[in-house]
C-alpha cells in the first residue's frame, strides 16, 4: 500500500518541478542509474513524501527483504518499497522516484507511477536506464535515448532503436511516449558488459552530466571524477594481468573508433565473448 500523503509539489524555486525516475534491478546495470538518485539523496535536502510498499507488486523470492544492524546495534528488516521523495536543489525541486523494480503486476504499478506524476506536476520526466553493452571502458560512454527539441541537441543522446526484452523503465516510458513526449527525457548509458559488477563511476558519471542539463544546475562533481580516474586505472591494470581480455578490449576499442561494428546487448553480447575467449584459454565472468 501506499503510505504518506501526496500533495502538489508547490514550487518555491520559480520553476516547476522535475521528476527523476530509476529502478534497482534489470534497468540498472553496474548500478548506475541509481547512482544518479544516490548522489541527490545525499548531497541535497530530501525528505519522503510517500512510500509504496504493497507486497502484491513483488516476489520475495526474487527481489529478498534485506536484514541489517542500525545505529543502535539492533537488528531490523526493510521490505521491499519503492519511494517517492523531494529533493531541494538550489535553483529547483527534483521529485525522486526509486526502489527494486517491481516482479508483479506492473500495470497497477505504472497506473501509481502516473498518478504521482500528475500530482507533482513537472516540468520534465526524466526516466534513468542502464544497458550491458560491448563499450570499451576507455572510451566516452555512449547515452541513448529522447527529449523534446529544446533539450535533444544539448543532451547528444544518440537515437535507441533497441528491440527485445524491456524493464519497467520502458513500461513507463511507453506510458508518456504515448500520451505526450513534450516532457519526456530518457537516457540509458551504454555499460562495458565485461565490467558489469558495481559500481561503474564512470557511467553514473555519464548520466548526471547531462541531468545537469534538464535541471539547468551544475553539482560539484570532482569527487566523483576522481573515483572515475581510479576505477578506470584499477580495470587497466586487470586487463593488464589477462592477454585475453586485453586482445578483446583493443578489439572493442577499435570498433569503437571505427564506428563501422553496431553495438547489442543482452545474450548476443554474451555469445560474442565466449565464443571469443573459446579460441584461447578459459577467462572469468568479468572485471571487478
Amino acid at each position: 500500500m501506499a503510505r504518506g500523503r501526496l500533495e502538489h509539489v508547490a514550487s518555491t524555486k520559480g520553476s516547476a518541478p522535475v521528476v527523476v525516475m530509476a529502478f534497482q534491478g534489470w534497468n540498472d546495470a553496474a548500478d548506475a542509474a541509481t547512482s544518479v538518485i544516490d548522489y541527490l539523496e545525499d548531497n541535497y535536502p530530501t525528505k519522503t513524501l510517500a512510500t509504496l510498499d504493497d507486497e502484491g507488486f513483488y516476489d520475495y523470492q526474487m527481489t529478498r527483504p534485506n536484514v541489517f544492524i542500525n545505529e543502535q546495534g539492533k537488528r531490523e528488516l526493510a521490505w521491499p518499497n519503492v519511494t517517492v521523495e523531494l529533493c531541494q536543489l538550489p535553483n529547483r525541486e527534483v521529485v525522486l522516484i526509486s526502489g527494486p523494480e517491481p516482479n508483479l503486476r506492473w500495470r497497477d504499478f505504472v497506473t501509481w507511477v502516473d498518478t504521482t506524476v500528475k500530482v507533482s506536476k513537472p516540468a520534465y520526466i526524466v526516466l534513468l536506464g542502464a544497458m550491458l553493452s560491448d563499450a570499451p571502458h576507455s572510451r566516452p560512454f555512449e547515452v541513448s535515448g529522447q527529449a523534446p527539441p529544446a533539450l535533444a541537441g544539448r543532451l547528444e543522446l544518440e537515437p535507441n532503436d533497441y528491440e527485445g526484452p524491456t524493464g519497467i523503465i520502458g513500461i513507463i516510458g511507453h506510458l508518456y511516449e504515448q500520451k505526450s513526449a513534450a516532457k519526456l527525457v530518457t537516457m540509458w548509458v551504454s555499460v562495458p558488459h565485461y565490467t558489469a559488477p558495481p559500481p561503474n563511476p564512470k557511467a553514473g558519471l555519464a548520466l548526471i552530466e547531462r541531468l545537469q542539463t534538464v535541471l539547468g544546475c551544475e553539482f560539484d562533481l570532482t569527487q566523483w571524477r576522481d573515483e572515475v580516474n581510479e576505477w578506470e586505472a584499477h580495470i587497466n591494470e586487470l586487463i593488464e594481468d589477462d592477454p585475453d581480455m586485453a586482445e578483446y578490449v583493443a578489439s572493442l576499442e577499435s570498433q569503437t573508433d571505427a564506428e563501422t561494428v553496431p553495438r547489442g546487448t543482452g545474450d548476443k553480447l554474451a555469445a560474442a565473448f565466449e565464443e571469443y575467449l573459446s579460441k584461447g584459454r578459459r577467462s572469468g565472468d568479468g572485471l571487478s
